[in-house]
């Protein structure tokens, strides 16, 4: 019997990937936009180094019960953790870094909706990032890619800008979802300069002319970007 969900489909011996990629879109590319919980792993692969998550800023809301409207949870918070279930959920949306050598490769903002104590706990006590949750719970995602593009995430469809009139138009960018029971995520992720997917680690030691900058404030701009778009999934 085959299994197929809206981006891959497979049998007992074939396995297809099928999705309407933007034109251009390089083989690399597709293979880290494919990346279904385990990005770290893939850009560790890629650039030969570690990939270390940075947390930029977060917000954690939680329900009392299924009628009662979200409110802020203040952490650490045992007992809003031990509560944790599908009629008292928490949600948190954060923002992160994944950084290579000190430098962003990715900016990830995500909505994160958990409803187990095991879940809460491994997340907002254990500090667990999304993708160990994953391989620590060993449990594989439900994987939905929503949209992929170049230049600005948050770019207004028929607004066209010429190219090359802003160093933006070298990010690459995607929206998706993951979820396993008890534990569900709306992801955008912005990748800062396509031509690191060109030159590899050579990216990391360039000056910073090229993608964003190794500055505070141009990578602060950038995460405040993905954390306005990240509305788009409600």
């Amino acid at each position: 019997m085959a299994k197929m969900t809206s981006f891959e489909s497979y049998n007992a011996k074939t396995t297809n990937i099928s999705y309407r990629w933007p034109s251009g879109i390089t083989g690399i590319e597709r293979i880290v936009l494919s990346a279904q919980g385990d990005l770290q792993r893939v850009l560790s692969a890629f650039f030969a180094q570690p990939i270390v998550v940075t947390l930029v800023c977060c917000q954690t809301l939680y329900q009392t019960s299924p009628t009662s409207a979200l409110a802020s949870l203040i952490l650490p918070n045992p007992a809003a953790i031990a509560s944790a279930s599908q009629d008292a959920p928490i949600v948190q949306t954060r923002k992160v870094y994944l950084k290579c050598a000190g430098k962003v490769v990715c900016t990830a903002t995500s909505r994160v909706r958990i409803t187990s104590p095991e879940c809460a706990r491994l997340f907002l006590e254990e500090k667990y990032a999304i993708g160990q949750m994953f391989r620590r719970l060993e449990k594989v995602p439900a994987f939905d890619l929503l949209a992929t593009g170049f230049g600005p995430a948050d770019e207004p469809e028929g607004n066209p800008r010429s190219v090359g009139d802003n160093k933006r138009d070298q990010e690459l960018w995607r929206k998706y979802k993951l979820s396993i029971p008890d534990f569900e995520c709306e992801i955008l992720e912005v990748f800062p300069s396509r031509e690191m997917f060109v030159v590899g680690e050579t990216w990391l030691v360039d000056e910073p002319t090229k993608g964003v900058t190794s500055s505070q404030s141009e990578e602060v701009k950038l995460a405040d970007r993905s954390l306005r778009i990240s509305q788009s999934f409600n």
